[in-house]
């Protein structure tokens, strides 16, 4: 594992994906890393258990 993937876990910084408007997010799990697709493993603190969520675009919630 790369000292890079590893530092911004460490610090709690995240980055958005490049693709945040396309209404999917990969995350981790167990330590919240975001990702631009969905990997087999994190690449930070190599869970298995990666999360996707998908998100209708467009859409708006009225009270």
């Amino acid at each position: 594992m790369a000292f890079d993937d590893l530092l911004p876990g460490f610090l709690g910084l995240t980055s958005e994906p490049e693709s945040a408007g396309d209404g999917v997010l990969h995350e981790c799990r167990h330590c919240g890393s975001k990702f631009d697709a969905a990997p087999d493993r994190c690449r930070v603190c190599d869970s298995s258990e990666i999360a996707t969520y998908e998100f209708a675009a467009g859409t708006t919630r009225e009270e």
